[in-house]
């Protein structure tokens, strides 16, 4: 009824045929992209009544919502804009910045290849989704790259060139996740362990650092 307050919807703990959904539609979402996947699909692979999907998410489209947000939310891992919380230094802060990043793209327990599969289909077929996704998760954690590396740079967090910097920094990180078929072709003795995640992301932060402080030293006087 219009005007009516919507009831609030099941948490994933509440039932088991929410997450039994959830992960079914990962893969669903994943193979087919949101616009020619199907309800009706979901629930085969979910063994679950079509009837569920109402009750838990009430449509395709706040299913999908929350497919996002459990694969971008790490399993409850710790948001990488922690960092700016816990480091001492903003040179510190961005390097556990990028690990967790890295580590986050990388988490198996996340999904990760439905994960990328999903992203890539929403960046070619951008949904209603998208914007929800980039204010509850993305925004916060550009927001937080912007802060470290606006006080590295000397220069304010909304300025061109602090978000120039950010999106560098990420692009990099980004490579590794959305471009690993290609990269395990060029550099076939590369595997994402732990160890070598490490060595990535203290790559990435100190070859990052460096370009920040050149910038900073030649932009100094404008």
């Amino acid at each position: 009824m219009a005007g009516s307050a919507q009831r609030p919807l099941p948490t994933e703990s509440s039932d088991p045929t929410r997450a039994r959904l959830i992960d079914a539609a990962g893969q669903v979402f994943a193979e087919h992209g949101y616009q020619t996947a199907t309800i009706r699909d979901i629930c085969n692979r979910a063994n679950a009544n079509v009837a569920a999907v109402n009750y838990h998410f009430r449509d395709k489209a706040g299913l999908y919502l929350a497919v996002l947000r459990h694969s971008m939310s790490a399993g409850g891992q710790p948001e990488p804009r922690d960092a700016v919380l816990s480091a001492a230094t903003p040179e510190e802060a961005l390097r556990l910045m990028v690990s967790g990043m890295l580590r986050r793209m990388h988490n198996p327990k996340t999904g990760r290849a439905c994960h990328l599969r999903i992203m890539v289909h929403e960046m070619a077929q951008p949904t209603e989704a998208l914007p929800r996704v980039v204010e509850e998760i993305i925004g916060p954690n550009y927001a937080a790259m912007r802060q470290i590396i606006s006080k590295l740079l000397g220069k304010p967090s909304e300025h061109d060139l602090t978000r120039l910097c950010a999106h560098s920094v990420i692009g990099q990180v980004v490579h590794y996740a959305h471009a690993g078929p290609m990269i395990s072709l060029l550099w076939p003795a590369l595997e994402m362990t732990s160890e070598n995640l490490d060595v990535i992301a203290a790559h990435i932060a100190e070859f990052s650092l460096h370009a920040i402080q050149h910038l900073k030293e030649k932009t100094a006087h404008e």
